[in-house]
């Protein structure tokens, strides 16, 4: 790259309003959080400044009963408790086949006791800290709330560290659609657990929400993953694994999930111009 093609500017979030309001800036690209999302469109709103956001999300991981259930279980485990759970493609809502739902479950408890909590930087820990005490608050008052609203809460015994900002992976059972751990992006170590009979009750739960980042299918049928692909609202739905990336595949998402993409064409495209003022007309 030439110098200054690319630059790097940290700072909190008064640094990124400043870009956003820089009348030098054409195009911004933000991921984050919804609400700041929806405020960067409000500031750029008229200025014919290109915007492609990457927001929250609150992906639906839907296991059927012919799925290997052991690779399941590590592919659920990794889509929600990779970061500790602070990943926007976050698989937080697990969308389980009734018939297979207990031994799924058991599977899944017997699992969570195998992870470390602890130091990030220790290659043997799976989950790490919190990244601040408001998000620590927050998690804490939504697992608060899915107790209150009578969802089962299961942790695994966990010796978390004396210092700094931890969560214990968490498990909610006998959640109802209109729970907010159902429908709020916790942002957190925290999966919650719902049942369906028929892959048209699958879709229907798995769209019954304001996100839609991604979702994932596990199944042996290969009519089903395309099935389903073709009705979830998600901007991108993994077959038989979860949080897999290719930097050729377009990402992004649907609703509040934001709008454009990241990666491949379809992410270089909102970066230029096709008008006669580029060709020096």
């Amino acid at each position: 790259m030439p110098p200054g093609a690319v630059n790097i500017v940290t700072g909190d979030g008064r640094t990124g309003a400043a870009l956003v309001k820089h009348e030098g800036v054409d195009k911004i690209a933000f991921t984050g959080s919804t609400e700041v999302g929806k405020a960067i469109q409000r500031e750029l709103a008229g200025t014919g400044k290109k915007l492609t956001l990457e927001l929250g999300g609150k992906a639906a991981n839907v296991i059927f009963d012919d799925a290997a259930l052991d690779q399941a279980v590590e592919g659920i485990i990794n889509g929600i408790y990779f970061n500790q759970g602070h990943v926007c493609c976050a698989g937080s809502r697990l969308l389980v086949q009734e018939s297979i739902y207990e031994p799924l479950i058991e599977k899944l408890k017997r699992r969570l006791t195998t992870l470390r909590v602890g130091d990030p930087l220790d290659k043997n820990t799976d989950v790490g800290a919190i990244n601040s005490k408001m998000q620590l608050d927050k998690i804490t008052e939504l697992v608060e709330s899915g107790k209150e609203e009578g969802a089962e809460i299961y942790q695994p015994p966990c010796r978390l560290p004396e210092k700094g900002y931890w969560f214990v992976p968490t498990i909610f059972t006998n959640v109802a659609q209109s729970y907010r751990v159902a429908q709020e992006e916790i942002f957190g170590p925290v999966l919650s657990v719902l049942t369906f009979r028929t892959p048209e009750e699958a879709v229907e739960k798995a769209n019954n929400t304001a996100y839609g980042l991604s979702a994932g299918v596990w199944t042996e049928k290969g009519s089903r993953i395309l099935w389903m692909a073709s009705r979830l609202r998600a901007g991108v739905v993994w077959a038989n694994t979860f949080n897999r990336f290719d930097p050729t595949s377009p990402f992004g998402g649907y609703k509040e999930s934001g709008f454009g993409r990241e990666g491949g064409l379809h992410g270089l495209e909102p970066y230029l111009r096709f008008d006669s003022e580029s060709f020096g007309g």
